[in-house]
């Protein structure tokens, strides 16, 4: 019997190729900006939770000094700097999902392990004390996770249509948003009331769902590049970053000039043999790059006007960041000179903040999809600027504060979000993941910047103050940073940011096209010259200055 076609069910043939092909790439698309968006959110609901949390592990590990404490931070971040580019260049060789599995699969592991810690400990014999360090191990393996975002964002780049970038980038960031208000509010309450462990532990089940959805329905993606990865300079890179990170965070308490702070056996090491060492693997790894068939970083991406600008800026919004975040957070729980609110406070204070951000975030997406990234970044340049000024000038009470940060923070999701679209558009085919690992190593290493800047500038203002208690020797005082610090730390936000917006002026704007379709003719390089560049497929289109 011979089968006649029915036309009403022959969807394949009725369909075009180029419609289908559109379809299933937007299925695809959707999935990763599902997905991400959660991680986003988990993400920065663990890390906002428990920045304002810290002086609570110091009772709970028995006095450990802070500035073993801050590493609880500090580890997390110096290992997402270090690893972020190479797993972001592993993405781009064997494939961004089966690297994102890797990344997650990595982080969910820490983050389960992260409140269990004091027990395993226990069960390996250490004190209490020493069980700080098993958590700053274990810190250190959650910041392998900075890296699915860089491979996330360059499959987002991939698979959604051209003209949706801009806007899925606007959804993300306000996930972050949402993660940051959770964190402040719901998970400083849940520290407060339950403590720590049991605010990592409720992070357990979302973790796993997240890594269990991706492994069933985040498609692979499609571009990847047909070299080896380059070990040695991956080495390299990731030992400078890291041994410049441990000199950073080690200058405010070792002394930046001190040579012999402590000793690894025979061996005195300091600030500046730290800096040295860091300096001699950067020469390395430079040298590197410029000899290897297949290097991790082609070094001439950055004497391109637009990625150059991007590193740079995104830099100085991980340092603006961190000082707005870090400093609002100590003036609000110092006492005297302070507010002296709680840690819970201080996430309702910061509800106004986070809430603007995610109101703002899908319209900065659209605007970007319609303006391109340049004017946007102009914009969230002059709203941070205006931000930290009103905050230098007005942030002394409680309502203060409420108000002055959101143009701050609004301001800088908004270049956030500018200066990764910028990347994405001026990234060639197949190097979305490392162009844009490249931008998260940068901001990831100003936010590591930004506490020592605060701790820095706090240090420099000090004061005595007496606290009201008469004790049995007299009066009892202690020193404090003034007022003047906190105006100094909100003056360099202002500066930072107002240096984004010139930076801009400089760049080579792109949007996509109205029809979703991008051109396949121009890209910007050093000196204006036009070369091949793409993203899933398509060179940036309608270059506007």
């Amino acid at each position: 019997m011979t089968a006649v076609a029915n036309p009403a069910v022959a969807a394949p043939d009725a369909t075009p190729p180029r419609e289908a092909a559109s379809k299933l790439s937007a299925r695809r698309g959707a999935a990763i900006l599902i997905l991400l968006a959660a991680a986003a959110l988990m993400v920065n609901y663990v890390e906002t939770m428990l920045v304002p949390a810290l002086p609570t592990l110091v009772a709970f590990f028995d006095g450990v000094p802070y500035t073993t404490i801050a590493w609880v931070v500090s580890a997390y971040l110096l290992v997402g700097v270090s690893t972020t580019p190479l797993f972001a260049k592993l993405g781009d060789i064997y494939g961004k999902k089966r690297i994102l599995l890797v990344v997650l699969t990595i982080y969910s592991v820490a983050v389960a392990l992260t409140g269990f810690t004091p027990q395993i400990a226990a069960a390996a014999g250490l004190s209490r004390f020493d069980a700080v360090y098993l958590l700053i191990a274990v810190r250190g393996l959650q910041g392998v996770g900075l890296a699915m975002f860089p491979l996330a964002f360059a499959m987002v780049g991939e698979e959604l249509p051209p003209a949706q970038v801009g806007q899925a980038q606007g959804l993300i960031a306000a996930m972050f948003a949402i993660g940051a208000a959770l964190g402040l509010f719901g998970g400083a309450w849940v520290i407060q009331t339950y403590g720590w462990q049991v605010a990592y532990h409720l992070v357990i089940p979302f973790a796993a769902v997240i890594l269990a959805t991706t492994v069933v329905t985040l498609p692979e993606s499609r571009h990847r590049l047909a070299v080896r990865l380059d070990v040695p300079g991956a080495a390299f890179l990731g030992a400078a970053l890291a041994t410049f990170l441990v000199g950073l965070s080690q200058g405010p308490a070792w002394g930046w000039g001190s040579v012999a702070a402590v000793r690894l056996g025979a061996l005195p090491i300091g600030v500046p043999e730290l800096f040295a060492v860091s300096a001699v693997l950067a020469v390395l790894f430079y040298w590197r790059e410029r000899t290897a068939a297949d290097p991790m970083i082609h070094l001439e991406r950055f004497r391109e006007r637009n990625l150059a600008i991007s590193y740079f800026t995104a830099l100085l919004v991980g340092v603006s960041i961190f000082l707005g975040f870090v400093g609002l957070t100590i003036l609000v729980e110092t006492p005297i000179v302070g507010l002296g609110r709680s840690v819970f406070e201080f996430g309702v204070l910061s509800l106004p903040t986070t809430m603007s951000m995610l109101v703002a975030a899908p319209f900065v997406g659209r605007a970007i999809s319609r303006f391109g990234p340049k004017p946007v970044m102009m914009l969230g340049s002059a709203l941070a600027t205006v931000g930290f000024l009103l905050t230098l000038l007005f942030g002394h009470t409680y309502v203060e504060l409420l108000v002055t940060p959101i143009p701050v923070f609004v301001g800088l999701v908004a270049m956030i979000i500018a200066v990764t679209n910028m990347v994405v558009l001026s990234s060639r085919r197949g190097e979305t993941g490392i162009q844009t690992g490249m931008a998260e190593m940068f901001q990831d290493l100003g936010a590591s910047i930004g506490p020592v800047l605060v701790a820095t500038i706090l240090a420099s203002f000090t004061a005595v103050f007496a606290t009201g208690v008469v004790g049995p020797n007299g009066p009892v005082t202690v020193v404090l940073p003034t007022m003047a610090a906190f105006h100094g730390i909100f003056a360099a936000g202002a500066v930072l940011a107002l240096t984004c917006g010139v930076l801009a002026t400089f760049l080579r704007n792109y949007r996509f096209a109205e029809n979703g379709e991008r051109s396949d003719t121009t890209a910007v390089v050093a000196g204006g010259t036009a070369s091949p560049s793409a993203t899933g497929g398509a060179a940036p289109a309608a270059p506007t200055d």
